[in-house]
């Protein structure tokens, strides 16, 4: 009775039709999940980014450290999508949710006892990017299961809205915290929104769903990369966001660098322009909700990405902070529209059987500002940051360029 309520009150009521995927109880748990996920992320990154910089007042640093994220996803994303197609997708979600907590409190504790150095988070970041590498693509494939078909586009704007809610949550946190309990706290606190995230996944009764005949591992992986090479659509939407992570979104990882160093400011004005870009992006995913399915996504996917490499641009030159705010903001608007177009036409274009390895694939390139930021970090010892995020700007929108005159057809999704 209760949930039929909340699917009339969600669906019914004028002007509620952005949340018309929350009438699904199972979507409501996945998305407060995510949202406590994902402020936990950004909590990590806020404080681990800053905390590097103090440690080592290296760029090249701060962007290692980000590389040592990701590189795990680049070799295991593959294997993490077989299993997602194989097995129980909730229960590789629990799974993650705990064995990112528990090296975060350990994060934490050396923090708090002040014997914390750059190895330890060097090793901990590796381990667990290996756990998300292993677990985050059984997220974006249980979504499908969860929602009805005509909700799928509404709900991957809603998660890029949580996500974007996230960013700005997170980082305002961490601003908080590191300001009251310092650096320790601050990861303690990261620790205990995954914590919730695994509460709240925890109640989810996800149905059973369509799962991958038991074949060699090395068999259903060539499987998938069949598929991605077959559909000459999930290839050049994979490598548009691929170029965008590896060129462009690498800026954020080495904001802290940006805050300090180039606008001269300190933890607070640092928080402040992650805030920013989360802001933003709450917009971008609103509307991208607003809409819902909609015609010519194409056209927004492409506009959105071609409008994030200028702001960029515009950014990288800024020496004024209130004007560079203003830009973290549309930044952070395009950013979330390209996000959730991108990843609703993959979901959408995919069998059900496959989407555990195509997300897999397509996770990848979450991780690909890992290996940017060590390119960035490098490069801006060596130009200065400004001049290198310019330069990954104008590589990116040359490859978003080159994507639309790949394929034309993609004007037309």
């Amino acid at each position: 009775m209760r949930d039929a309520f909340m699917k009339n009150a969600l669906v019914n009521i004028r002007g509620i039709q952005i949340f018309r995927s929350l009438r699904h109880r199972n979507y409501r748990l996945l998305l407060g999940g995510s949202v406590m996920a994902s402020s936990g992320y950004w909590i990590l990154i806020t404080a681990q980014g800053w905390l590097v910089l103090q440690l080592t007042d290296s760029a090249f640093w701060v962007g290692l450290i980000a590389f040592s994220v990701g590189i795990p996803s680049l070799f295991l994303c593959p294997f993490g999508g077989l299993y997602a197609d194989r097995l129980d997708r909730r229960k590789m979600m629990l799974f993650g949710q705990i064995a990112t907590a528990l090296p975060i409190f350990l994060l934490a504790t050396l923090a708090f006892t002040g014997v914390i150095e750059i190895w330890h988070i060097a090793v901990l970041s590796v381990l667990i990017g290996t756990v998300w590498a292993f677990t985050d693509p059984a997220y974006l494939a249980i979504i499908p299961s969860l929602v009805t078909p005509d909700d799928l586009m509404n709900a991957m704007a809603m998660d890029t809205l949580a996500w974007q809610l996230s960013r700005f949550i997170g980082p305002a946190i961490a601003g908080v915290l590191m300001g009251l309990v310092a650096m320790g706290g601050t990861f303690y606190g990261a620790g205990i929104a995954f914590a919730v995230a695994f509460l709240l996944i925890f109640l989810i009764r996800a149905p059973t769903t369509i799962t991958a005949k038991q074949a060699s591992i090395v068999k259903d992986i060539r499987e998938g990369l069949s598929y991605i090479r077959s559909n000459k659509i999930a290839l050049t939407l994979l490598l548009m966001v691929s170029g965008v992570a590896l060129f462009a979104l690498p800026c954020f990882w080495l904001m802290p660098v940006f805050a300090r160093d180039v606008l001269g400011l300190g933890a607070a004005g640092y928080s402040q322009l992650m805030m920013a870009i989360g802001a933003g992006g709450l917009v971008g995913g609103i509307t991208a909700a607003k809409l819902g399915d909609f015609k010519r996504k194409g056209w927004l996917m492409i506009g959105s990405a071609l409008t994030f490499t200028g702001m960029l641009i515009l950014f990288a030159m800024s020496r004024y902070f209130p004007l560079s705010l203003v830009l973290a903001v549309v930044i952070g608007v395009a950013n979330g529209l390209f996000q959730a177009v991108i990843i609703a036409l993959l979901l959408s274009i995919t069998p059900d059987q496959l989407r555990g390895r195509v997300m897999g694939l397509f996770i990848i390139s979450w991780q690909l500002p890992s290996i940017g930021s060590l390119m960035l970090g490098a490069a801006t010892d060596w130009v200065g940051l400004p001049v290198a995020v310019i330069a990954g700007s104008l590589i990116c929108t040359a490859f978003i360029l080159g994507a639309i005159l790949r394929l034309p057809a993609l004007r037309q999704l």
